[in-house]
């Protein structure tokens, strides 16, 4: 490992008996006056950096060589280059380069939600430098960073890549819909955005009929922006009006709320506001 110590063992047997060096490259480690006889330790400390020993015997009969190679094993280094090559609402997926002259076994795929203080989670054993990561939530920012792993342990991190989830079309209605009449034939409908919007809220769509037994498709629609109330005009007068309220994004259209049902009376300003069994009673003109 880096900064760790190692001893090098030379022996050289011959006759008459040879003395025994080490050198590295073209430097003598050990000099001429303080060479032993037929054998040699060459102590090394804080070692940085791979580098190959040799160890020289000689004696009048000639001179014999034989060499040690010291590899400093080192964590692996950051991958390099991390992007984002493609995603969609539910996956991303990624590309990097290794960042190591060696082969790296594998890397490891550390993910969060920006939104959340929660840990990073991990993709182990991942051997290529190209992942799709899935089971991510819709128009959501999320931190990706990659790890290579050697038999030493896990390299640092790369530096981190943020990216947004594509839309879906929402996943829920639209929360406390209500509705009353302003008069006899103008009814206000109020709102809050769905839970599980999924992407940018572009609109909402409230559908209405005085016959709730009929196909949703065949109610009469009204359309209005992002914003979250709206007005529906020229209603009849003394009739129960059925009505429900859906979120749309980009993508499509989420689910419609339950039914709620407003009762207008000819002449009525507030009139009543039926939601399932209970029934809100206004002032009457």
């Amino acid at each position: 490992m880096p900064g760790g110590s190692v001893n090098l063992t030379c022996m050289a047997v011959g006759y008459p008996m040879p003395s025994v060096k080490w050198v590295v490259g073209v430097e003598d480690l050990t000099t001429e006056d303080d060479m032993p006889l037929g054998h040699n330790v060459l102590e090394l400390t804080n070692i940085h950096q791979s580098t190959n020993y040799t160890c020289v015997a000689m004696s009048t009969l000639g001179i014999i060589e034989a060499t040690a190679q010291v590899s400093v094993k080192a964590l692996p280094k950051p991958p390099t280059s991390l992007i984002v090559m493609e995603t969609t609402a539910t996956s991303v997926t990624l590309t990097w380069d290794s960042g190591n002259p060696e082969p790296v076994p594998y890397y490891i795929i550390q993910y969060r939600a920006k939104a959340s203080d929660t840990n990073f989670q991990e993709v182990d054993g991942v051997a290529t430098t190209r992942y799709s990561i899935g089971s991510l939530s819709p128009y959501s920012e999320y931190e990706f960073r990659v790890m290579a792993v050697s038999n030493i342990g896990r390299g640092p991190p790369s530096d981190p890549v943020e990216t947004r989830t594509g839309e879906q079309a929402p996943s829920s209605p639209p929360l406390h819909v209500q509705a009353h009449m302003l008069s006899a034939s103008i009814m206000l409908v109020q709102w809050e955005p769905p839970e599980e919007s999924n992407g940018q809220i572009r609109g909402y769509r409230i559908y209405y009929t005085s016959d709730p037994d009929a196909p949703l498709s065949t109610w009469q629609k009204h359309n209005t922006d992002d914003s979250r109330l709206t007005t529906i005009s020229s209603l009849t007068t003394d009739i129960t009006y059925s009505l429900r309220v859906l979120g749309f994004t980009s993508v499509g259209d989420g689910p419609p709320s339950d039914v709620l049902q407003v009762k207008t009376q000819h002449g009525g300003e507030l009139l009543g506001m039926v939601n399932n069994t209970s029934v809100l009673a206004g002032s009457a003109g």
